[in-house]
This record gives structure tokens, C-alpha cells and sequence, in this order.
């Protein structure tokens, strides 16, 4: 049997780059957070834990963890999350990808004119 693997296989580029975010911060030795998993694949999740970035889903969990750098996940937050983590004095890196983005902010500019928004 022969086997072909598509060049495109792999992670999209919004999820590749989130990764490789996280990857390139475990190298600067502080502690490390994602918010949510950051990805939907448990494998990266597992690796990274195993590298000591721990996975919070929520903002009341960073208090009392030593403060670093909270990296928001692919998929991004909602409104208020980065400041109300801000407060608690971590730093953040936003790993949303853009055309998530860019999603959000559609909504956001939409939700305010009476429109429906489905996702």
C-alpha cells in the first residue's frame, strides 16, 4: 500500500502558531500558563504540561500560583478575561489566531445592531 500525505496536513496556521508560542516561552524558565487547553489535541496538551505549563480554565484559578505568563489559547476568550488576568499581575500572550479574531470582532460590531450572530 502506498501512502501519500498531503502537503497541507498538519495543523492549521493559527494553531501552529499558538503552539509554537507556547514551545518558544517554555524556554524562558518562568512559569507558564495557557488559559484553556491550548489546543484541542490532547497529545500537545500532555507534552506541554509534561514541560510545566500548567492549563487554568478559569481566572480564579491563577490566584495564588507564581505569577508568569498566561497565554491565551487558539480559540481566544471572551471580553474581560486578558484584564481581569492583567489585575492578578501575570503577564499575557495572546495566541488567538487571527481569523478568530477577526471573527470576535465581527461579532462584537455586529451584536450591537440588532443582529442575529450563528456560529
Amino acid at each position: 500500500m502506498n501512502v501519500i500525505l498531503a502537503k497541507s496536513a498538519g495543523f492549521c496556521f493559527g494553531v501552529k502558531r499558538a503552539v509554537d508560542t507556547v514551545y518558544e516561552r517554555i524556554l524562558e524558565k518562568e512559569p507558564l500558563y495557557t488559559f484553556g487547553p491550548i489546543i484541542h489535541n490532547e497529545e500537545v496538551v500532555r507534552d506541554l504540561e509534561e514541560k510545566g505549563v500548567v492549563v487554568v480554565n478559569d481566572v480564579d484559578e491563577l490566584a495564588g500560583k507564581p505569577q508568569g505568563t498566561v497565554i491565551i489559547r487558539a480559540h481566544g476568550v471572551e471580553r474581560g478575561v486578558c484584564e481581569k488576568i492583567q489585575a492578578l499581575g501575570f503577564s499575557i500572550v495572546d495566541a488567538t489566531c487571527p481569523f478568530v479574531l477577526k471573527i470576535h470582532r465581527l461579532v462584537e460590531r455586529y451584536s450591537g445592531e440588532d443582529c442575529h450572530i450563528v456560529i
